[in-house]
């Protein structure tokens, strides 16, 4: 089973969402990583047949999905960022409405509704209404209802957004355990909901594929660039104005500072090992990027004229 984005592109006007991107996907789980506006709506959307493409296609086994029409909507499961519901409908109610229009019959609706409120654990609230749940049990509904039709594809855009710690761990835990035999895209740009669960990590960046790959293969791009050091509270002040300060530890009179940097930030700073969460921001901190790079431009002309 493979999903192959074929020299995608999506352009709005002046402004282009997905720049010829190509990559084939196949079961496991992806967790495509970006900042806000770096196209990863707009892909997912694509993938689902929400959107054309301006150019390129979406390959489902070689076959272009626009024309599979409704056979590849079937092969579908799609969680929005907001998706729709009914407030006054009660869980269940709205499970089988959906399976309804996903032409599941009534019989077999019923017993795939119940078997996902377990999964999800909200068969207690069953039949109690949307408008009473919280963020995250409506996250978990929305969950369940793009795993109506036993998708072969699972898309879910920005899932967490807004749920709590313990609800996003739940929620990780939850695509672990029906992730198999799945293409599974995870969109996000909350580093930690796909560190640890994804298969291969796709990184978008102004619409482009900049990695792609294992987290242990793509942090390696950035060994060498990161860096712990300690200062007191006027010099760390002073470094975080500067640089990417990746995590920041109060120890007694002075700080411990992760900092995400090409160069050496400080005489007594130490290399470390990269995370998923350095190399996010060595791509995203962009302010502070160019604030390294006019700090390191005056500095090499200062050498040169003396």
């Amino acid at each position: 089973m493979e999903l192959t984005f074929s020299n995608l592109t999506k352009k709005y006007k002046d402004k282009t969402a997905v720049d010829a991107l190509s990559i084939t996907l196949t079961p496991g789980i992806y967790g495509l990583l970006g900042a806000n506006g770096a196209g990863k709506t707009t892909l997912m959307r694509m993938a689902c047949g929400i959107l054309n493409p301006t150019s390129g296609k979406v390959l489902f086994d070689g076959k272009d999905t626009l024309s599979m029409g409704e056979n590849y909507r079937d092969l579908l499961g799609y969680l929005p960022q907001h998706f729709g519901y009914y407030p006054v409908f009660t869980a269940l109610d709205y499970l089988l409405y959906i399976a309804a229009l996903k032409g599941l019959s009534a019989g077999a609706a019923k017993v795939r509704a119940n078997e996902l409120l377990e999964l999800v654990s909200l068969q207690t609230v069953a039949k109690k209404k949307i408008k009473t749940f919280s963020g995250g049990m409506k996250r978990r509904l929305g969950i369940a209802q793009a795993l109506l039709n036993d998708p072969k594809i699972l898309v879910l855009d920005e899932p967490t957004a807004g749920l709590d710690p313990k609800e996003r761990v739940r929620f990780r835990n939850l695509i672990s355990n029906i992730s198999k035999d799945k293409i599974v895209i995870l969109s996000t740009h909350i580093v930690s909901d796909v560190e640890y669960i994804a298969d291969i990590i796709l990184m978008m960046k102004e619409g482009k594929l900049i990695h792609q790959g294992k987290p242990s293969e793509i942090t390696a791009s950035i060994s060498g660039y990161v860096w712990e050091c300690r200062a007191d509270p006027m010099q760390a002040e002073m470094l975080n104005s500067e640089y990417t300060i990746s995590n920041l530890k109060h120890e007694g009179n002075a700080d411990m500072l992760r900092i995400v940097s090409e160069h050496k930030p400080t005489e007594n700073a130490v290399q470390t090992e990269p995370t998923l969460e350095d190399l996010y921001l060595f791509y995203f901190s962009e302010e502070k990027s160019v604030m390294e790079r006019k700090r390191r431009s005056t500095s090499e002309n200062r050498e040169r004229n003396n």
